[in-house]
């Protein structure tokens, strides 16, 4: 196993972003092409020293410890923007204005940029990866990925993005307060091309604008949107964590399972 870590500019938003990419043990010996998992909040992804808190979900000491029992793919994490603000703007694809409870520090407009983020990923980073890393380049082969409204990009990503995204992660999604856009969004949408989706939810999470039982219920309603699109048991994981917070630690305990889900047929 291997990370690299790059910087580069991310045009539409005119600044810099780092990027990390982890390839698998035995990559640099052989010409086997992998499947890539891009995943959101990327600093987050693989060590501790890494992210912005200190805490991560530790994968790749979990990757040392137990990689013959893991799809072997290529991750690309893209790290978050540095302040909230740039981060709901970065991660909505929708413009929104909220009625703020007064226990939230949450901005009471977001002007959602995700498109823009998305066309990033598609146009720049991912040919870019595609020609630097043995891939296997095929939106069959590769997934979007996130946690908390690092999920909400994810969903619209992989249902919008059909030739480039058909396998879906989905980690304490911050699904509740946009799930009427997200109704628009699949109802004009085919979702025939999605492999396979993972969706949980902690019922003890907190979030800047989303109560515990908020983010229960939103997790349920898109699990249920799922399933009335025509998603069974075999393609689509749904599972509700008892006692689970909001935080990397508890994030930490379902990553390698979410992983193995959505690339179960390598």
């Amino acid at each position: 196993m291997k990370i690299d870590v790059y910087q580069t500019k991310l045009t539409p938003f005119g600044r810099d972003v780092a990027f990390r990419v982890m390839t698998p043990d035995g990559y640099e010996e052989g010409d086997r092409l992998y499947p890539v998992l891009y995943m959101n909040d990327g600093q987050d992804i693989f060590r501790d020293e890494d992210s912005f808190s200190g805490h991560s979900l530790r994968y790749a000491d979990y990757y040392t410890d137990y990689a013959r029992f893991l799809p072997q793919i290529i991750i690309v994490g893209i790290d978050c923007p540095p302040t909230n603000r740039e981060r709901s703007i970065q991660y909505a694809p929708y413009t929104r204005h909220f009625e703020i409870p007064q226990w939230s520090s949450y901005e009471s407009e977001v002007i959602g940029k995700g498109s823009d983020y998305l066309d990033w990923i598609t146009k720049e980073l991912k040919p870019w990866i595609d020609v630097n890393y043995r891939t296997r380049k095929q939106g069959a082969y590769t997934g979007l990925g996130g946690f908390s409204s690092g999920t909400l990009i994810s969903t619209y990503g992989v249902i919008m993005y059909p030739e480039f995204f058909s396998r879906l992660l989905c980690i304490s999604g911050s699904f509740y307060n946009w799930m009427d856009k997200l109704d628009e969004t699949m109802e004009q949408a085919n979702l025939d091309h999605i492999r396979y989706i993972y969706l949980d939810v902690g019922t003890n999470e907190q979030g800047r604008l989303t109560t515990a039982e908020q983010f229960v219920d939103g997790a349920k309603m898109m699990y249920e949107r799922f399933v009335g699109c025509g998603f069974d048991e075999t393609q689509l994981k749904y599972r509700v964590l008892k006692g689970l917070t909001h935080t990397q630690g508890g994030w930490r305990l379902r990553f390698p399972d979410a992983i193995r889900w959505i690339f179960r047929d390598l």
